[in-house]
């Protein structure tokens, strides 16, 4: 299913127009929902420090919280040079190192030295369930034994809900696993730009992640209240699910 003709045209993610989009994201809901649930479930840093893997960190605004508010040593990796410029420019820290990367490889981390993983609104965005899965695995050699992986994403109990800053999928639409679905996400000026998303359910998530070999993941989709709510009872934009390497906690 696509978008409807009188929708702008989705834009594609590894882009300059994209990355401006993203600059001008309005992320209250992101900001409300998934910012203090990320912190609450990685954790103080274990030691001065430790240090946490922001994959798909896009501009930079929950690497910056991780290492402000969350006390992390940070790297964020992105695959869009262009995302990681604005994150370079926009968001300096002195505990973040950005890098450019392919999507699946972390080869340059050796096994077992993160100290935590999270993943934010990135699985969606990909089409590849083999280049995912080949993340996940990657994900879970670089983490030590009992370290945490949060991973947030769009709610697939939400399709077609309008909340303040977004809308996953068209109302009354139902998509197939790794189906496009047409997102729109609101901007600072009152603005919408489309982008295309990739439906999966929680059970695909959940596969990724234990066929990468962590446990099964508590999952959680934060309220919405307020002018901020979708219609539906019980909804909201963002699932959360949080996981671990198994072995010795920190």
């Amino acid at each position: 299913m696509t978008a409807s003709s009188d929708r702008p045209q989705a834009l594609a993610w590894d882009t300059p127009a994209a990355a401006a989009a993203y600059r001008d994201r309005d992320m209250r809901l992101a900001r409300q929902l998934i910012f203090p649930a990320v912190l609450d479930r990685v954790g103080t840093p274990p030691y001065p420090g430790a240090a946490v893997l922001d994959i798909g960190c896009g501009t930079g605004a929950l690497a910056l919280e991780l290492a402000d508010a969350g006390g992390w040593s940070v790297q964020g990796v992105d695959p869009s040079a262009h995302m990681l410029d604005i994150a370079r420019t926009d968001r300096p820290h002195p505990r973040v190192d950005y890098r450019l990367f392919d999507g699946r490889s972390l080869a340059w981390i050796p096994d077992g030295t993160v100290d935590a993983a999270v993943c934010c609104l990135v699985y969606c965005t990909d089409p590849d369930d083999l280049r995912l899965a080949a993340l996940t695995a990657e994900i879970h050699r670089v983490l030590r034994p009992g370290a945490p992986y949060v991973l947030a994403d769009l709610n697939p109990g939400a399709v077609g809900e309008q909340f303040a800053t977004l809308r996953y999928g068209e109302p009354g639409a139902s998509y197939a696993e790794g189906a496009p679905v047409p997102t729109e996400l609101r901007r600072l000026d009152g603005g919408c730009v489309t982008t295309v998303c990739h439906y999966r359910s929680l059970s695909a998530y959940t596969a990724l992640l234990t066929g990468a070999g962590f446990g099964a993941p508590a999952t959680d989709t934060p309220a919405v209240t307020g002018p901020d709510r979708a219609a539906g009872p019980g909804r909201a934009p963002y699932l959360l699910l949080s996981t671990a390497r198994p072995g010795a906690g920190r």
